[in-house]
């Protein structure tokens, strides 16, 4: 077969099946972190144990931009979670298999700088009330009375408090999440935010902030920038969410942990 009608005919299987996306999430990230620095979400010992984990696990999900899957297999038992001065270090359960699971992959390392520990003014205050090294403290120390698990996340129901949750409750309290703050502003959300939503705009806030997407492809666990490109880069700009994370920073990155 030529060249050219090689070209014709990947052409016409194109558009017999273009590739179809889903519509970007119509969630705004920014409207979501300035949220979370705000009461009913501070001061942290005046709010309930429900919004301390929906914000614990969103600020995890964000910076980390981990499959929910992930998420549900990190482990708080040492050497699984430990707290530098500088970082916190999370691992799954050494039982968990990725669902790429190669070899970089199995067991990996995340790793979640301090954000503004040291902050010289207001504004770097508020900043820092998103700071996960300090959200993942205060959740393990309020929970560590009734903790039945060494699973991370764990519920806050009467009937099940200090039981791990599945991953379809975490899924469930990633969408409740956005859902409740966007309430509580009075705004109004086009259509049901999906958790996997989180991995999308942590990557492509990251892609923005120039971070190299082979970078960003090892911390999101994808073999190649192909899944990135097609799956999940999300035009920013145009969706004003792009400014947050790195506005007065020195490390313009939501995912910390990749640099």
């Amino acid at each position: 077969m030529s060249h050219k009608l090689c070209k014709a005919f990947l052409r016409g299987i194109f558009l017999l099946k273009p590739p179809i996306r889903d519509p970007p999430p119509q969630w705004d990230l920014n409207l979501v972190l300035t949220s979370l620095i705000l009461p009913p979400f501070k001061p942290a010992a005046a709010y309930s144990l429900k919004l301390l984990s929906w914000k614990t696990l969103f600020l995890v999900a964000i910076t980390s931009a981990r499959r929910v899957s992930e998420l549900h297999a990190l482990c708080v038992r040492p050497p699984y979670l430990i707290f530098h001065k500088d970082r916190v270090s999370l691992r799954s359960n050494p039982s968990f298999l990725p669902k790429v699971a190669s070899q970089t992959n199995l067991n990996q390392s995340i790793d979640l700088p301090v954000f503004f520990p040291n902050y010289s003014d207001r504004a770097e205050q508020k900043l820092h009330y998103l700071d996960v090294h300090r959200q993942l403290r205060y959740y393990l120390d309020k929970t560590k009375i009734f903790r039945k698990s060494d699973q991370l996340f764990l519920s806050y129901a009467e009937n099940r408090k200090g039981l791990p949750v599945s991953k379809v409750t975490l899924s469930r309290w990633l969408s409740s999440v956005i859902t409740y703050i966007y309430q509580l502003r009075g705004k109004e959300l086009v259509s049901n935010p999906k958790a996997h939503s989180t991995r999308a705009l942590a990557t492509s806030t990251a892609f923005q902030a120039r971070l190299p997407i082979d970078t960003i492809c090892a911390a999101a666990t994808w073999a190649s920038p192909h899944t990135f490109v097609s799956h999940y880069k999300l035009d920013l700009v145009s969706q004003r969410q792009s400014k947050f994370w790195f506005h007065r920073s020195q490390e313009p990155v939501p995912m910390s942990h990749l640099g």
